[in-house]
């Protein structure tokens, strides 16, 4: 019975563990387009000042629109080409968010963990009580260039990058 009840602890303290938990926030900022807001994201780092190469890292976006799957997929894949992702490892790494992304409602969060071993954790809906792993990528490239979307220099959103990097140029 005891090593019963142990086990439900380290099962309860593993799921209720997130990422998030062991981070610090480093910025945040909105992307709009035209009219619309479109999401929020937040930018985690586990150490600061922040540097480049360093993980872990969690960036999380808050929807604030319904966006279908095949649209994420390609604003994903015209922002990878934005900051000269080759053509190849972009068919491989959309073949792989394919099977891991839903479509977004508003209101939905998405996350990117990237740990320290390289491999890329999505979660939805992740908070300090529960998360949901949606899938991982463990191509140690990946992750640093989803991340480059918006932390690249060659950003098609400078200003959001300023912000999410805490004010750093």
């Amino acid at each position: 019975m005891k090593k019963l009840i142990l086990c439900l602890l380290l099962v309860s303290s593993a799921i209720s563990a997130s990422p998030l938990q062991q981070l610090t926030k480093l910025g945040e900022g909105e992307m709009s387009y035209l009219f619309w807001n479109v999401y929020r994201a937040e930018l985690y780092v586990k150490e600061l000042p922040y540097q480049q190469g360093e993980y872990p890292k969690l960036l999380k976006i808050k929807y604030f629109r319904d966006i279908e799957k095949e649209d994420l997929l390609n604003a994903t894949k015209e922002q990878w080409q934005h900051i000269g992702i080759s053509e190849s490892a972009i068919a491989g790494w959309l073949v792989q968010l394919q099977t891991i992304w839903p479509d977004i409602n508003e209101g939905d969060q998405l996350i990117i963990y990237v740990n320290k071993a390289g491999q890329s954790i999505f979660y939805s809906d992740i908070s300090d009580v529960s998360t949901q792993e949606l899938g991982v990528i463990k191509d140690e490239e990946f992750g640093p260039a989803f991340l480059d979307i918006w932390l690249s220099e060659k950003t098609s959103e400078p200003e959001l990058r300023v912000k999410l990097l805490g004010g750093v140029k």
